[in-house]
């Protein structure tokens, strides 16, 4: 990068595409420099900017790294955007029975989400935020990193978070998930 302006827009164009947290050596490489001091003094500054121009993003930096993330008083206004554009609900409805269950076999899911499931696996496994492998005559279905990633959770904090849904009963109705399971962490947003 030939000028700190350009290393400001490289390093916002690269977090705001990311949508999680970055840290320093990433970014570097990300922006193609090796210059660590450099890559904080932008990221100081843009963090300036945006707090002067008032804009609705901010970025935020702690020990994990630095993330552009929309203002609080903003989110209102992307939620469901973020939650469209992201899954569909059915889909989305689909792994939220995953998440309470898994490792859960397919045969389970199907019989939960009906024969549409089938799809909707396949359309998961795909991106990868689940994996499945063959476990007798059905196949074996556990969330992936790239799932705790996107929803920044642990597997102790997704049994945690299941814990209000008492009755198993009601998670298989997909009108009964709670919304709150079904909404993708927005903590990326602010």
């Amino acid at each position: 990068m030939s000028t700190v302006n350009e290393l400001k827009n490289a390093l916002e164009s690269v977090l705001f595409s990311s949508g999680k947290k970055l840290k320093i050596e990433e970014l570097c490489r990300l922006c193609k420099t090796r210059e660590q001091d450099k890559v904080l003094i932008a990221l100081t500054e843009l963090k300036g900017d945006l707090e002067v121009k008032e804009s609705s993003l901010t970025l935020l930096d702690d020990t994990e790294g630095w993330r552009l993330t929309v203002r609080d008083k903003y989110l209102p206004f992307v939620r469901k955007i973020v939650t469209q554009t992201e899954l569909p609900k059915t889909i989305l409805e689909t792994l939220a029975v995953i998440a309470h269950k898994a490792p859960v076999l397919q045969n389970e899911v199907i019989r939960i989400r009906t024969n549409k499931a089938y799809d909707h696996l396949r359309e998961l496994e795909k991106l990868n935020y689940v994996t499945r492998s063959k476990q007798g005559r059905t196949k074996l279905i556990k969330l992936s990193q790239r799932f705790f990633d996107y929803f920044e959770t642990t597997p102790e904090q997704l049994k945690e978070a299941f814990k209000p849904v008492q009755n198993l009963k009601e998670l298989e109705k997909p009108q009964k998930i709670p919304e709150e399971l079904l909404m993708p962490s927005l903590d990326w947003m602010g």
